[in-house]
């Protein structure tokens, strides 16, 4: 996929430091801390996880500029219910010189495209709500209130 002077793409291999470095930028204007060794880690994890969709987009010189990154989660069949598919689209990021020019957008398009190609019935994610209006745009949309977790050490 190209537009706007970038090319969106699936990720392959040789793209781990380009999405550790990414993700690294998110994490840097989030306020993380960075730790020593955060790329290779990164990479090692990126490259390990086969229940992983990635697309990065690129400037022309191949320069990273954006990427969207999703788990794959397979419900096991059941007699109550289908088997189904979906997302969980954990990181959507475009660097700064890039923003504003529909590339967010056009990541996500292209993650809807993969999933309509692969069987996946839907796409979850936690918005922050500066970002709600671009997924909104996007076709995501509020769903019921039956989410819940269980998280370790909570109190």
């Amino acid at each position: 996929m190209s537009s706007g002077g970038f090319v969106i793409r699936l990720a392959e291999p040789r793209d781990a430091l380009a999405c550790a470095a990414l993700t690294l930028q998110d994490d840097r204007e989030c306020g993380a801390t960075i730790e020593p060794g955060f790329l290779d880690r990164y990479a090692e994890a990126w490259l390990g996880d086969s229940a992983r969709v990635t697309f990065v987009a690129e400037a022309p010189d191949g320069r990273p500029l954006g990427m969207v990154t999703a788990a794959v989660v397979t419900k096991l069949p059941s007699s109550r219910r289908p088997r189904t598919r979906w997302l969980h689209v954990s990181l959507l990021f475009v660097t700064r010189d890039a923003r504003g020019s529909g590339l967010g957008g056009q990541l996500l398009a292209a993650l809807h495209v993969w999933a309509l190609e692969h069987d996946v019935d839907r796409m979850q994610l936690n918005a922050e709500p500066q970002a709600r209006s671009l997924y909104e745009r996007a076709g995501f949309t509020s769903p019921a209130g039956k989410f819940m977790e269980w998280r370790a050490n909570a109190t």
